[in-house]
């Protein structure tokens, strides 16, 4: 699921996402890197489904008039990500459904990295590790 609004109530979403984490994506015109990751990774078959599937997906576009609302901050879309720590676009952050946010991945990724990005999250192996240590497991696994 996707949401498009002027002013985004990260609240609102989190209390009517029936437990999905959100994927809140932060972008701004003219980044060739932002492109980049909206057209090849996001708009990979297999990530659109992981994200279709099993998140909601907030697209926030820095540039975009509207406020968003998250806890004790309203302020614009920009605002909101140096809030978040994040001034670097783009940058991907996933918020789970008691609003703590469990991964920001700042920076354009490619699709064999995002992807695991998203299962991470999705599985919420964030609570039983880091996620280097998540990636560490992956190739282990797959060396056997």
């Amino acid at each position: 699921m996707t949401l498009f609004s002027k002013d985004i109530n990260i609240d609102k979403i989190i209390a009517n996402a029936d437990g999905k984490p959100l994927f809140l994506f932060f972008h701004k015109p003219h980044c060739g890197h932002c492109k980049h990751m909206i057209t090849f990774t996001l708009g990979d078959p297999e990530i659109k489904k992981e994200v279709d599937d099993k998140f909601i997906f907030v697209d926030i576009f820095t540039r975009e008039s509207g406020n968003v609302s998250f806890k004790d901050f309203t302020g614009s879309r920009r605002a909101f990500a140096k809030h978040l720590g994040y001034d670097f676009y783009p940058t991907s952050i996933f918020i789970d459904a008691k609003s703590k946010v469990v991964n920001a991945t700042p920076g354009a990724r490619e699709q064999d990295f995002f992807i695991n990005v998203l299962k991470y999250v999705s599985t919420k192996q964030y609570i039983e590790m880091e996620f280097e240590t998540y990636l560490d497991t992956l190739d282990f696994n797959s060396d056997m």
